[in-house]
């Protein structure tokens, strides 16, 4: 496929897909401006968690498998890397932290 992934093509065109969503159906339903303000306000929290979801994960995964190997190359080690992988999983949590935000905004 030309160096690009599959499963890169199919995030690439599921972000497509959505902001499709978002931007193209507003206009044909002609909503009013309390309705428009909804749909743009609960798109953007769950464009906010859905890609630091995705991030984390991605961090997770990396991080996940590099502890483990340093775990298995030197059991001392499983503390630090632990805090590591913490600090990955914390990702999710700052993208559920901004649409806790922007709902009671």
């Amino acid at each position: 496929m030309g160096g690009i992934k599959k499963s890169k093509l199919l995030t690439l065109l599921v972000l497509l897909k959505f902001c499709a969503m978002v931007l193209i159906n507003p206009v044909f339903a002609a909503p009013d401006d309390d309705t428009l303000i909804t749909i743009t306000k609960y798109a953007t929290m769950a464009f906010a968690v859905g890609l630091s979801a995705v991030a984390a994960g991605t961090a997770l995964s990396k991080t996940g498998a590099a502890s483990v190997a340093s775990v298995t190359e030197n059991p001392k080690l499983f503390g630090r890397t632990m805090v590591y992988v913490g600090m990955a999983e914390g990702i999710a949590i700052y993208g559920l932290l901004i649409a806790f935000l922007i709902w009671v905004d």
